[in-house]
């Protein structure tokens, strides 16, 4: 018992050394932010130093870096080996050791499940940084029908919106958030020009809504932001077409100011070569669309009064809002407008751009997100995949490009209450992750819980990730780089390491004593002495102990020394002493000192 001191002084030591060593691997993490097992080396330090339970934790958390299903299976081998180190017994059967680790898992299994539940419910991606061959995420560079529509089941955060202050933030309805624009159709697919125009385009001279958008990796050159939106980001440009262009894709979440003003009148003409381009559709292709264009035209001669007219057909008519919509034939556009009715957004803006085309009307597709989620605990919209949506851009003389959106007369509930809003009373035929994530919504608090996670993921990325998708470690560094102290995490790291070598090499072979259960009682009993005064002194042994306490009980002094022995024995042997007598003992000295010791003393 007198080693106890030694133990906790150890214990203290072992405490500095680690914090020490978690602190300069966390100096070191920029040039392994890159890296999904740098978790592995803190991880292996808790080990050594015997911070079993700190290293399980750190493999947990590893495994949320797992981007496939073969790593999180390696995470998970390893914490089962963990735990059935912490588990074991000199003598133990392996079986029962993976039996007993198994069951801290199980047991640990619904608070997890929990946990993953809201992580994945607020929109966290399991790995921000994933391989450089991992394919595109979110809006694709193609429009097909059923390409939007099937993101309708992806949770995975598009991007976060904060808000300036200063300026108001649009309406719901308004939040229409622009990425690519597709102006190519094949008589099937839409795609965007190869050829981008980024001739200096300078920002109108007059007040905007200030934001800044935090976009999560997509692996795609284009940002996101609303109508007329500028940005000063390095590297990003601005395509005549509106688009913001990054010299290199968004392979991590960056952070990026935006101004969007408000569209104001084109008095210019439209330049022949967009023009063309804008007008341009395949050869013999839907023909039935392409008669009752022209026969608009010969009924509407304004271009404004038409697009208007094919608007109202929209809404008049008998179309529906589906995304599960039957398969087109070959000529799809005759099929969808004349025969099936039936459709998703990219159905109707496709065909209400080759209808405005059709009558002699230059028109795109614009493809992004609508709408989003407000968050009342950071002040913050966080837009999902699920949140996609494509629209239509047509060439009005004396206005420019105007922003149409069909899916406003089909179903206006789908933009102005929401997605999910409109998922929940549409009764669609949902896919099995839609109609999970629909019915945890629900859930009376789950919503709160959700906006709470993802706030705290909003705060998490702000503040330990700048602009630019670094650790804000890199800040710290170029503060020891300009005072002549670069070299210093290296140094701390390699100083630290040398630290827990040496602490291993000099208490590797000395194990931590298990207490018996014999000691737990002495313990426990010492614990109420010392509430009498009679507790055991520092470095007083179990014997010097309990013969000072028969000099206060000497009708006891058998019973105390007895107690000595006993408990001494049990030190020192393997075969364990009778509990049941050394609590027999112990009642025996409580109550001989009830009676002879004042209660004041």
């Amino acid at each position: 018992m007198a080693v106890n001191a030694d133990a906790i002084q150890a214990q203290r030591i072992d405490v500095i050394i680690g914090a020490a060593v978690l602190l300069a691997v966390a100096l070191l993490l920029p040039a392994l932010q890159t890296q999904a097992w740098w978790l592995i080396i803190p991880c292996l330090i808790c080990l050594i130093l015997r911070w079993r339970m700190l290293a399980v934790l750190l493999l947990f958390a590893a495994m949320t870096y797992a981007d496939t299903w073969l790593a999180g299976l390696y995470f998970l081998t390893l914490t089962l080996l963990l735990l059935m180190r912490m588990s074991s017994q000199p003598d133990a059967d392996p079986s029962a050791l993976v039996k007993q680790a198994a069951q801290q898992i199980l047991l640990a299994l619904p608070i997890l499940v929990l946990i993953a539940v809201l992580i994945i419910a607020a929109g966290a991606r399991w790995q921000d940084r994933s391989s450089p061959d991992r394919a595109s995420t979110g809006v694709g560079e193609t429009m097909t029908p059923g390409s939007v529509s099937e993101l309708i089941n992806n949770t995975e955060i598009a991007l976060r919106v904060t808000f300036d202050d200063s300026t108001p933030a649009p309406a719901p309805g308004a939040l229409y958030w622009r990425g690519i624009v597709f102006e190519d159709f094949d008589g099937r697919s839409w795609s965007r020009s190869d050829r981008l125009d980024f001739a200096p385009i300078l920002a109108p001279d007059t007040d905007g809504v200030h934001y800044e958008v935090a976009q999560e990796p997509s692996r795609q050159s284009w940002l996101y932001g609303l109508h007329q939106a500028y940005t000063s980001r390095e590297g990003t440009y601005r395509d005549a077409r509106g688009i913001l262009v990054t010299a290199e894709p968004v392979r991590q979440r960056i952070r990026y100011p935006v101004v969007s003003y408000k569209p104001e009148p084109d008095l210019n003409a439209l330049a022949p070569a967009l023009r063309q381009t804008n007008l341009a559709l395949p050869g013999n292709s839907n023909p039935r669309t392409r008669q009752w264009a022209q026969d608009l035209r010969q009924q509407y001669p304004d271009d404004q009064l038409l697009t208007e007219a094919v608007m109202r057909h929209f809404n008049d008519e008998a179309f529906y809002y589906t995304f599960t919509p039957p398969l087109m034939s070959e000529q799809g556009i005759d099929d969808f407008l004349f025969n099936r009715r039936e459709g998703f957004c990219e159905h109707y803006a496709g065909a209400l751009t080759f209808v405005l085309r059709a009558a002699g009307i230059p028109s795109r597709v614009v493809a992004g997100y609508q709408g989003g989620d407000y968050n009342r605990f950071s002040n913050h919209w966080t837009v999902y995949q699920y949140n996609a949506h494509a629209w239509v851009e047509a060439w009005h003389p004396g206005q420019g490009w105007v922003h149409l959106d069909p899916t406003t007369r089909i179903a206006p509930d789908r933009i102005n209450i929401g997605i999910d809003a409109w998922l929940a009373v549409s009764q669609e035929d949902l896919a099995p992750a839609a109609r999970l994530r629909l019915q945890l919504a629900g859930i009376p608090g789950f919503s709160t819980a959700r906006e709470a996670f993802d706030a705290g993921q909003y705060y998490w990325n702000f503040g330990l990730f700048d602009a630019d998708g670094n650790l804000r470690t890199q800040d710290l560094n170029q503060w020891l780089e300009n005072n002549g102290l670069a070299s210093l995490p290296v140094w701390l790291m390699v100083g630290m390491l040398l630290a827990v070598v040496v602490r291993v090499l000099l208490t590797g072979e000395r194990k931590p004593q298990k207490r018996s259960p014999t000691v737990k009682v002495y313990l426990a009993w010492d614990a109420i002495l010392r509430k009498q005064g009679y507790g055991r002194r520092p470095a007083e042994t179990v014997t010097a102990h309990l013969w000072r306490v028969a000099l206060v009980v000497p009708q006891q002094a058998e019973a105390c020394h007895d107690l000595a022995d006993q408990l001494t024995y049990d030190l020192y042997h393997d075969d364990p002493a009778d509990i049941n007598r050394i609590k027999a003992r112990i009642r025996d000295i409580n109550r001989a000192m009830r009676k002879h010791v004042p209660r004041n003393h």
